[in-house]
């Protein structure tokens, strides 16, 4: 019982442990990714962009339910290039992604996360 109670003290103390070591990382390729987010939004790249997006098992469409390329479709058909780039100028605040490194918008609209050893634009905030 007690070797059961060590081996759970233990797995759960090492999740905090692994978000702690990304944090070091990830601060150090924040500023190299977002100024590729601002770069794109502002040049209004859907390409660009999209290159810089979770999977698409990671993005979230803000409740819509939309894929990648159709957020970003209607990013241009609703015109709202305009409303990226001024969230983006607004700047970030760190945020706790699911237990990973996160950082949103100052406006809450846009999340990016720390996954799997870089930076991604996981989508804007939901309802």
């Amino acid at each position: 019982m007690i070797k059961i109670r060590s081996l759970v003290l233990v797995l759960v103390l090492m999740i905090p442990a692994t978000t702690f070591a990304q944090a070091p990382a990830a601060n150090r390729n924040w500023n190299a990714f977002w100024a590729k987010f601002t770069s794109a939004v502002n040049r209004k790249s859907r390409a660009s962009v999209k290159s810089l997006m979770a999977s698409e098992k990671d993005f979230f469409s803000g409740g819509g339910g939309e894929s990648r390329d159709e957020w970003l479709t209607m990013v241009e058909e609703q015109k709202w290039w305009g409303l990226l780039q001024k969230s983006v100028r607004r700047g970030v605040k760190n945020y706790n992604y699911d237990g990973k490194p996160g950082r949103v918008t100052k406006n809450d609209h846009l999340i990016f996360a720390y996954i799997g050893g870089r930076w991604r634009f996981t989508g804007p905030m939901g309802d």
